[in-house]
């Protein structure tokens, strides 16, 4: 099952149409620039992962880490104050991969372990010292159509590696609870890097169309991106869409 968007439950909607033209090549060449500028952090990318997936991300292992750690190790892990320090352990030590980092442009407070509860929050998000080296990527997320912006968010994935099937909530009670959230998810870079949402029964992978670069999706719905040959980012903007959006895109 696909619990999708709207009232015909659709995989992916499209802001395409709402969102002002770029000049994608001088874009993507900042944003760039900015990552190497920036602090990237190793944290939690995949929450909900499937359980046909739950060997292939450190997600569920560190949830588990006394079943596979010796005492020593289980030691270490339990005295590093931060998950990022956690996860790097984790990823040094075990044979569970965690190709992701993320860069942050607007953090969220963390509420709860999950950090989703609040990431379209406008007041509980704030810009971080990475945002100074985007001044265009700001400018242009801010003409997006928001009444309200939260978390900004790169993900960036190492060559080579997926991101698992998962959905973004800590727990199944959090998944059946929580609405999805109004964003965007995009990439400066054509063809790099494409989401799909994945059946929860069947695994069947539905992806964007190819002539849409503006996607949201219900992040309750099952969903990852394929591996690539080299290092790939995607951009997502976290808020609440301005009044009418949502009817308009349900309509399209």
């Amino acid at each position: 099952m696909i619990r999708g968007l709207g009232p015909n439950k659709a995989p992916h909607l499209y802001l395409d149409d709402f969102i002002p033209e770029v000049d994608w090549e001088s874009l993507h060449t900042e944003v760039c620039r900015g990552i190497a500028l920036s602090k990237w952090q190793k944290t939690f990318v995949s929450s909900g992962v499937h359980k046909d997936w739950a060997d292939k991300e450190i997600t569920p292992y560190l949830k588990t880490a006394s079943q596979h750690l010796n005492a020593e190790q289980l030691h270490i892990l339990e005295s590093l104050p931060l998950i990022e320090q956690k996860l790097k352990y984790l990823n040094a030590l075990s044979h569970v991969p965690h190709p992701f980092w993320v860069l942050w442009l607007r953090e969220n407070m963390m509420i709860e372990q999950s950090r989703v509860a609040n990431k379209s929050v406008e007041s509980e998000c704030e810009w971080t010292d990475n945002a100074k080296h985007f001044p265009k990527l700001r400018k242009f997320i801010e003409s997006m159509p928001f009444q309200g912006i939260g978390r900004i968010i790169l993900f960036m994935t190492e060559a080579n590696n997926q991101t698992v099937p998962h959905f973004d909530a800590g727990s199944e009670q959090q998944r059946n609870t929580k609405p999805n959230d109004d964003f965007v998810w995009f990439t400066t870079k054509p063809t790099t890097k494409s989401v799909f949402v994945m059946d929860d029964e069947t695994k069947e992978r539905v992806y964007p169309e190819d002539d849409k670069r503006f996607v949201w999706f219900n992040e309750m719905d099952f969903h990852g991106t394929e591996p690539v040959e080299h290092f790939a980012f995607s951009i997502r903007v976290d808020g609440v869409f301005r009044p009418g959006l949502k009817e308009m895109l349900y309509a399209s």
